[in-house]
This record gives structure tokens, sequence and C-alpha cells, in this order.
């Protein structure tokens, strides 16, 4: 699929790939790691106090980008700032190797703070590679840096649950800082061969800062952008217990019994980038095909989609959950079958997002465009935190319950408005959409 596109593709899916690598091997020993007792070389703090840091921690790493993208934008240029945010994550992924509690606070700092330098930066340099091309290609383009992603998400899920049973967290999570240097080099390498004049400069110059000025085509698009940011933030809201309260809830609630062997947490509950590996390009060419035939849904449609399949793996949780209420441990088989729609859904919403949102930025404002996008992934990571730290309250039955409502009422949301999203869209690609 990549030989189809430009070999800066190429460059960015790879680099993503390896920098993806490092952030979930961490993000999957993260929860675990604050929850398991001191004596076997935890932190030893409640369910509550975990989910709660942890939302926290992913609000902070994609906050930060609002500052990066602004940064990168007026001053930096998208390929130093990504390099200056790759240096930043290796030190705090190292530094997590560490038990010394001061050195875990350091190390969520950096890695928070690299990830504002470097998250929007790679995603503005792709969508400034397809500045020319038509929005199914572009769409194809991000699912396919999507897939790059996942493929280091599903290496990491692999490598940290391994080394976390062979030889504990400390080792973990420093696989995770090599993984971010090997993804520093792989960038510093290839950014001068393969992305021509792609993020090299500022893209708006600061004396020029009180000359650019919004047309009102302009803002109508960034009207469509702010609804994608509404629906990202309570999107993620759900999609983000992965990472904390399923993670959790799948380590005490599912058998993971395989023969005489226990599958590690983290393979179970790390499960989904393997899915997207294969159904990522698959949806790439769907799209493609339907965009030469004047059939491709538009944005709001395929989000609607999307919250609809994480709906229905809400759905499978709340009767895992139910049985878990009665004592009885669900088959490890079902985490397959939820963690399947978790996918179908999270490709229906994440890439399409990314690449409506770099498409409708004005000029010179695309880091900054990203920067929100993210900073919605933030602001709904901290929520579903906060969501997930009531489970000693409330059960995990009724959050799964909720959340599955609060999906459905999103995606007739998304539905309703597909119509009016075209019309402030107004982009000639979009002209045929459905």
């Amino acid at each position: 699929m990549l030989f189809r596109h430009s070999k800066g593709l190429s460059l960015l899916f790879t680099t993503e790939m390896w920098e993806r690598f490092s952030f979930y091997a961490m993000r999957a020993l993260l929860v675990l790691y604050m929850t398991t007792r001191i004596f076997d070389g935890g932190l030893g703090w409640s369910r509550a106090e975990a989910l709660r840091l942890y939302g926290i921690y992913l609000g902070a790493a994609y906050l930060t980008p609002v500052i990066g993208g602004y940064l990168s934008d007026r001053f930096l240029g998208q390929r130093r700032s990504a390099m200056i945010g790759a240096v930043m994550m290796a030190v705090g992924h190292f530094c997590m190797a560490f038990n010394e509690l001061w050195l875990f606070y350091s190390a969520l700092a950096l890695i928070a703070l690299g990830n504002g330098f470097f998250k929007p930066c790679l995603t503005s340099i792709l969508g400034q590679l397809y500045d020319d091309a038509d929005e199914s290609q572009r769409d194809s383009a991000y699912s396919l840096f999507y897939m790059g992603i996942n493929i280091g998400g599903a290496a990491a899920g692999l490598v940290s649950g391994w080394l976390l049973v062979l030889y504990g967290f400390d080792v973990g999570f420093a696989a995770a800082g090599v993984g971010m240097v090997i993804a520093t080099l792989i960038f510093w390498w290839g950014k001068g061969k393969y992305l021509g004049d792609a993020g090299l400069r500022p893209t708006v110059k600061v004396k020029d800062h009180h000359a650019v000025s919004l047309t009102h085509e302009e803002k109508k698009q960034l009207l469509v952008v702010g609804f994608l940011f509404i629906v990202t933030v309570f999107f993620i809201v759900a999609w983000e217990q992965v990472g904390g309260l399923i993670t959790l809830f799948i380590d005490e609630s599912v058998d993971r019994q395989f023969g005489s062997w226990v599958i590690p947490t983290p393979w179970l509950a790390n499960v989904d980038p393997f899915f997207i590996v294969f159904l990522a390009p698959t949806l790439s060419v769907f799209w493609a095909y339907l965009g030469k035939r004047k059939r491709d849904p538009f944005i709001g449609a395929k989000m609607g989609l999307g919250c609809l399949f994480l709906a229905l793996s809400f759905v499978v949780l709340n009767v895992m959950s139910s049985f878990a209420d009665e004592g009885i441990q669900s088959h490890w088989g079902w985490v397959f079958f939820n963690k399947l729609l978790v996918v179908l859904g999270e490709l229906c919403v994440i890439p399409i997002s990314w690449a409506a949102a770099t498409k409708l930025s004005p000029k010179g404002y695309i880091s900054r465009v990203m920067g929100v996008m993210l900073a919605g992934i933030g602001i709904g990571s901290y929520l579903a935190g906060i969501v997930g730290s009531y489970v000693d309250e409330v059960g995990a039955t009724t959050i799964f319950r909720a959340l599955t409502i609060e999906l459905v009422v999103l995606a007739g949301l998304c539905f309703l408005v597909n119509g009016k999203l075209k019309k402030l869209a107004h982009v000639e690609d979009y002209t045929h959409r459905l």
C-alpha cells in the first residue's frame, strides 16, 4: 500500500510506528504499575488513585500540542519541533525505568511535554505532503499512517507484556525508551531526504502575525473543525477506558487461562492494534473506492458510524461485567470480539477527523489546528480517567452502561448534522459526498 504514496509517508509511517511503540509500551504498564503492590515492584496505589493520575497524564500529553503546535507554526517549524519533542520523550521513558517516585513524576512530565512538540508536527507534515491530493487519497494516506501507529502499538503490547512477566516493570519501561531513540534516529536521518520542504520552516512569519486574517469561508470550515473537536472529546471519554478501567477489568474479571498458561494482561488489553494493522488498509482501499465513484460518506456519517461501533463494544462489556458482578469470569475470547468493535469505531473517527482537520485548516494554522484536535483527545482522556475512577463507588457495569448511552446519542448527533457540515465545509472534493 505504501508504495503508491509519497516516500515521505513511508518515513513518517516508520517514525510514528516506533514513537507509538514507546508510548503504548509505557501505557500498557502504567496503570498496572501504579496498582501493583510495592512488594511486587509497583507503587501500591488504589484503583481510583491510579485512574485519576492516568487521566491527568494523558490529558497533559494531548493538551500540550496546543502550545507545541503554536510554537511550531510561529517559530520552530515542524521538523525542529518534532526533534525537540522526540529527545524529551526518550529521556522521559528511560526515567520510568528507575523505581523512584520523583523520577516517575518527572518522566510523566517529560513525556507529556515532548509529546506536545512531537505529535502535532508529524500529522501536520503529512498534511502538507498531500496538499494537492483529493480527499479520498488524503483519507487513504491518513489511514495508512494510522496503521503505522498501531503496528507500533501491537508490538508494544507483546513486548511490554513479555518483559513484565520475565523481568518486571523497570525493563519494560526501558524498552519504551529504546523505541523512542529509534524513532528519533529514523526521523533525523530521513527528514532531509524525503520530506521536500514540508515542515522545514515556520508556516507563518512572526512579523505577519497581525496581517493574517481569515476569510468567511475559512471561518465556516473552522466551525466544522470545532464540531470534530467536540465529537472527539466525547468519543475519547469512552475509548480511552481501554488503557485504564478496561485494562483493570481484564486483569480482574477475565479468565486469561490458555491451557496451562496465563495470558499476560498487557497482551489482551492491547490486542486492538493487531486488528487495526489488518483493517486500516482495508478501510483505506474502501474509502478510496467509494471516493472514485463519488459515493464516499461525508465526515459526520463516518464518525457517526464509528460511535455506533464503539457503543456496540460497550454492549459486550456490559454483558461481561454483568457476569463479573455474579462472580463469573468471562472467557478471554470475548475480549477479542470487544476489541474488533473498538477498532472499527476508532478507524471511522480518529484518522478521518485528522484528515479533515488538516484539509480544512487555513494556511499557517495547520499545526495549531492539529494541536487543538489532539487537545480534544487530552480533554477526553482526562475525563476518561475521572469517569473510570468512580469504579469503586458505582461499579464497572454502571459506567459501561452510561458510556453506551453517551455513544448512541453522539452517533445520532453526527448523522443529524452531517448535511449541515457538508455545506459549511464548502470544499470542492466534498460536493458529491453522501
